[in-house]
């Protein structure tokens, strides 16, 4: 069961994802390399809690593979131009919580599984609308 602290929190995180692709449409000049670098931070917490799971429970050796190169994906985000990065971005967060669900359904509860999906696809969602203020740019 998924306490009411994490699903407050797990739903505050996606503020800064919301207040930074606001401030991209607004012109703001860092935002888009905010909004790249904390979608990065939380992209490798998403990693640390597949390594945890790894760690507990009986997953097939690529789970473990998963969890490090989640981490390792979200660093090329920032080694390169950020807009080529927020379309990819939105995507390997859309990628990985399929992942999980092929994965883990059966560890994860299915209400652990609905907020994944909230939370990945709300942040997916704030992420290309970001990247969609960098065509006008």
């Amino acid at each position: 069961m998924i306490s009411n602290s994490h699903r407050v929190l797990g739903y505050a995180g996606l503020l800064p994802f919301l207040g930074l692709a606001i401030m991209s449409w607004l012109g703001y000049l860092y935002a888009i390399d905010w909004l790249l670098s904390y979608a990065a931070l939380i992209f490798s917490f998403l990693g640390g809690l597949l390594w945890y799971v790894s760690s507990v429970e009986k997953l097939p050796r690529h789970v473990v593979i998963v969890s490090v190169s989640t981490m390792l994906w979200a660093w090329c985000w920032l080694l390169s131009p950020t807009h080529y990065w927020l379309w990819l971005a939105a995507l390997s967060f859309i990628g990985l919580h399929l992942y999980e669900r092929q994965q883990l359904s059966e560890i994860y509860s299915a209400e652990l599984m609905r907020l994944r999906g909230h939370l990945s696809y709300g942040a997916a969602f704030l992420l290309w609308l970001a990247a969609l203020s960098t065509l006008n740019a």
